[in-house]
């Protein structure tokens, strides 16, 4: 009676969608899998650099001189901008950091042998010294390497979202009161309109190349 009942080419089609879906489980399954391991490898990066912050961010803390940098800062770093790039900004007027960055990049360390002048001069584009636009130009080297080394893909598309949004203005504040602080610390003043003007032309240049970057999907 069960042998009567038996249908073989039902049964057939039946046994062949039940191993499509089981192929497609197992594909889906791996894929899975695959993107768990991705995130992870990404994590693994974004702290890396969140370790290579804090550890410098000791020595900064430690230095009276960039107390004023602290709040901008600390606001960077809650509206999603990564360690790495964090890190750039601040190479500039802290040159342990750019060591470290030349050293990821293998690139002979940075020696900035401006002699400054004891008067303070205004901030002139016409007349800036050879010295200083050559450590400018290795400051945007700087961000290129540490950029696209190694990165965290999902701190990268976080960054290019916000700088999106209204928040971009508290990463260009930012940048603005670093570029200022090293233009007086070389006894070279710079108005604020002048810096943020920088800083802007700057950061575009710099979030161009970072949407180039070729991200892993996550």
């Amino acid at each position: 009676m069960w042998l009567d009942d038996f249908t073989p080419i039902e049964s057939w089609e039946w046994w062949q969608k039940s191993s499509e879906v089981s192929e497609k489980f197992k594909e889906a399954v791996k894929k899975s899998s695959a993107g768990i391991k991705r995130v992870q490898k990404d994590e693994k990066k974004a702290k890396k650099f969140d370790n290579i912050l804090a550890s410098f961010l000791v020595q900064i803390i430690k230095n009276k001189d960039y107390d004023f940098l602290l709040n901008d800062l600390f606001k960077s770093l809650d509206n999603w901008f990564s360690s790495n790039f964090l890190l750039w900004i601040l190479s500039l007027i802290y040159l342990p950091i750019s060591d470290h960055i030349r050293q990821m990049s293998k690139k002979p360390v940075i020696n900035f042998n401006y002699n400054k002048n004891f008067s303070i001069l205004d901030f002139n584009d016409s007349l800036l010294n050879d010295e200083i636009k050559i450590r400018i130009n290795q400051w945007i080297e700087d961000i290129i390497d540490i950029t696209s080394i190694e990165y965290s893909s999902l701190q990268i598309l976080n960054m290019i979202e916000v700088s999106k949004k209204e928040d971009f203005k508290i990463i260009q504040i930012f940048t603005s009161k670093v570029f200022t602080f090293f233009f007086s610390e070389i006894n070279i003043n710079i108005s604020e309109k002048k810096s943020n003007s920088y800083a802007n032309f700057i950061l575009s240049e710099v979030f161009e190349k970072i949407k180039n970057l070729n991200i892993d999907e996550i």
